[in-house]
């Protein structure tokens, strides 16, 4: 008998999958969590298991490339593989959005020269070497005279100097090739294209119908952006979160409020350096880890963290500080991309990334933690939830608790213990698998389905029980509850309990 009176045999045995490395004494617990893009070099079952055994928790699947075959394929075989390992590696749906590009140019590549006049014309493709075709339409509605105009991830620039129709003239800045189907951007207009494009809205039809985790929406520039994709995701009948990527500086002017609409950030560094000049982008990434954590939002940060290896075995010093400093400012994932899509070394680039923030978690996690620190500065208002995340948090820091534990339909208060970044593990119970699935992107959390949620005393009660028989805790330990009370009612967070394992 336990010394609340009940057997020592727990009455519910939720589906443990993905909390292997909460067994023991905790040294494994890996707070931020690594995003890995699945492609030709890691689409096959051999890799992708050793990527899963290696630390991968997010698939990628980039709809800017492959068919819905190919996806629906991978969709299956991470499914299948992670439960095999006993891991939750979740789905990211990342939508193609809707990317300006040049036509098709003669001879498939030009020179363009400096000092020279150019014309940018709608059309798809090239007639003569002084107009530029671009396939979007209403592009001389949406910029100005005297703005700058970027191709090819900004190699060539130019400067615009005439509206004429339904032309734009331009002069070119900074010269050299051109060829077909190369990117544009316009880094000072803030254009009128749909947040979706038709091959967006078919992509997202089949994510939902294929029960992806998160769906990231590409370019996002105002707040609107998020919200229609939500209305779509919603008319679907699902609640998919749906991640904001930031890369064009529209964004940036609007990030609290884009934040505060979305279920994520993507600091998509990229087409920021491209938009916003390169020197800046550390600037940018803080200010969109800042907001993500004001709004307990889970961000991450992509774009050629290990890009060296792609073709070596090992990653540059600087790598590995850009991969250490991503774990300093606080971000809740990093992402790979070209590395593990179609890299040579796929399953050593997750290694490697694994054991960097392991390292540095070895010692940013002996530090004060946010809220010793005045993290978000003085609240006029507290929210409940709030109060008990943090008071949570101090808990079982000053107590020295082995894990705190939350009992949550959403999981909404485990991403705000998370926002104040505990040392100590967060373990998420609830009833959803699709909410378990969810928070493999939160900072610091791991989650467990428990389909017996429903009875108060019954799960209180045996819960300690049931986290001894797991190997999670050990007689003599402390362990911070919450839960909203009575369970069954489905109550937001408004207890706070503190446990000590019999």
């Amino acid at each position: 008998m336990s010394e609340l009176g009940h057997t020592t045999t727990p009455r519910f045995v939720p589906d443990t999958v993905g909390l292997s490395d909460l067994k023991g004494d905790h040294r494994a617990v890996r707070h931020c969590k690594i995003v890995g893009t699945l492609g030709p070099a890691s689409s096959n079952e051999k890799t992708l298991k050793e990527l899963i055994e290696a630390g991968l928790d997010i698939a990628r699947l980039n709809f800017s490339h492959g068919t819905h075959e190919t996806h629906r394929k991978n969709i299956e075989m991470v499914r299948r593989l992670s439960r095999e390992c006993g891991r939750h590696v979740s789905l990211l749906q990342d939508l193609q959005g809707p990317k300006i590009r040049t036509g098709k140019i003669l001879g498939d590549k030009i020179e363009v020269v400096s000092g020279q006049t150019y014309t940018l014309a709608y059309g798809v493709e090239q007639t003569t070497p002084e107009i530029i075709p671009i396939d979007y339409r209403e592009l001389v509605h949406d910029v100005q005279v005297g703005q700058r105009v970027l191709m090819d991830d900004g190699l060539l620039a130019f400067k615009i100097e005439k509206i004429d129709g339904t032309n734009v003239l331009v002069r070119c800045l900074d010269g050299g090739t051109l060829k077909s189907r190369k990117g544009v951007n316009f880094p000072e207009a803030k254009l009128s294209l749909p947040a979706l494009t038709e091959k967006d809205s078919r992509d997202l039809l089949f994510g939902v119908s294929h029960g992806v985790d998160f769906v990231a929406l590409s370019f996002v520039q105002r707040p609107e952006d998020i919200l229609q994709v939500k209305k779509m995701i919603a008319a679907l009948g699902s609640d998919i979160p749906v991640v904001a990527k930031i890369e064009k500086l529209s964004a940036i002017e609007e990030i609290d409020e884009i934040c505060k609409v979305s279920d994520g950030l993507m600091v998509a560094r990229g087409d920021l350096g491209v938009e916003g000049s390169v020197e800046r982008v550390p600037g940018f990434q803080k200010r969109i880890i800042e907001s993500a954590a004001r709004f307990a939002k889970p961000v991450i940060i992509a774009t050629q963290m290990l890009e060296s290896m792609i073709e070596n075995p090992e990653a540059t010093l600087a790598e590995v500080a850009d991969v250490a400093n991503g774990v300093l400012d606080g971000a809740d994932c990093l992402m790979l991309s070209g590395e593990v899509a179609s890299g040579k070394y796929p399953v050593q680039c997750v290694r490697t990334m694994a054991g960097i923030i392991n390292e540095v978690e070895g010692w940013t996690l002996k530090r004060p933690v946010r809220y010793q620190t005045n993290f978000l500065g003085k609240q006029d208002h507290w929210e409940e939830h709030e109060a008990i995340a943090r008071a949570a948090c101090e808990a079982a820091d000053e107590l020295n608790a082995k894990a705190i534990v939350c009992l949550s339909l959403t999981g909404a208060i485990a991403r705000s213990i998370a926002k104040w970044r505990p040392h100590t593990p967060v373990i998420a119970m609830s009833p959803r698998r699709d909410v378990v699935q969810r928070l493999v992107n939160v900072w610091g959390v791991y989650a467990m389905q428990n389909p017996l949620f429903y009875n108060t005393d019954v799960l209180l009660q045996d819960l300690p029980q049931l986290l001894k028989s797991l190997g999670m805790v050990k007689t003599g330990d402390l362990i911070v509850i919450t839960a909203g009370i009575p369970i069954n009612h489905m109550k937001p967070t408004n207890m706070i309990k503190i446990n000590r394992i019999p």
